[in-house]
């Protein structure tokens, strides 16, 4: 007869295999809650966070305006760059490179035309998952609007890069995706 004071219910192996189910689930929970609190997820700035969400898009927003009163062109290139997939969506990196380091010429052309010359060119390159492997680089005029650097990406994979040119006071960013994979 079963009743509440009859304790051999709890002894049943159903009874514990449904209750070690349930403390198993409970404690990936937890675990997969500190690992989200202990590293952060990391986007192309690294002030943003939830709090000041609404001033890194007023500070975005701002910044394409600013890109689109400048009206400048900007175009990246790589001898070691392999055609992306052109049905690739939007998210996935369309500029993949098969070598590291690997040789970066950005054109950079004003809403005319015409080379933009005289401009100081950074990029910084980030690992969505850790940012020791986070580095930057200069690109160097070469040419009139013609800029180029090496960047050696310490891993293959998909790298956010940010690349800002301050010419005469005006500041030019974007950003690019890039694939990279190593030949073996």
């Amino acid at each position: 007869m079963i009743s509440q004071s009859n304790k051999q219910g709890w002894r049943n192996p159903w009874m514990l295999g449904f209750a070690a189910i349930v403390l198993c689930g409970v404690l990936v929970n937890v675990y997969l809650l500190w690992s989200v609190m202990r590293t952060p997820v990391r986007l192309l700035d690294d002030v943003y966070s939830v709090k000041n969400h609404d001033k890194q898009d007023a500070k975005w927003v701002q910044q394409q305006a600013g890109r689109s009163t400048l009206g400048w062109q900007a175009r990246l290139r790589s001898p070691q760059q392999l055609q992306g997939e052109s049905q690739a969506p939007e998210s996935a990196a369309r500029f993949v490179l098969a070598a590291s380091p690997a040789t970066i010429r950005l054109e950079l052309n004003d809403r005319d035309g015409k080379p933009v010359q005289g401009g100081q060119v950074a990029m910084t390159a980030q690992w969505p998952g850790n940012a020791a492997h986070d580095f930057s680089a200069t690109l160097y005029e070469i040419a009139g609007g013609l800029y180029e650097g090496r960047l050696d990406f310490p891993r293959p994979g998909n790298w956010d890069v940010l690349i800002k040119v301050q010419q005469d006071g005006r500041l030019f960013e974007m950003e690019q995706k890039v694939s990279v994979g190593l030949p073996r």
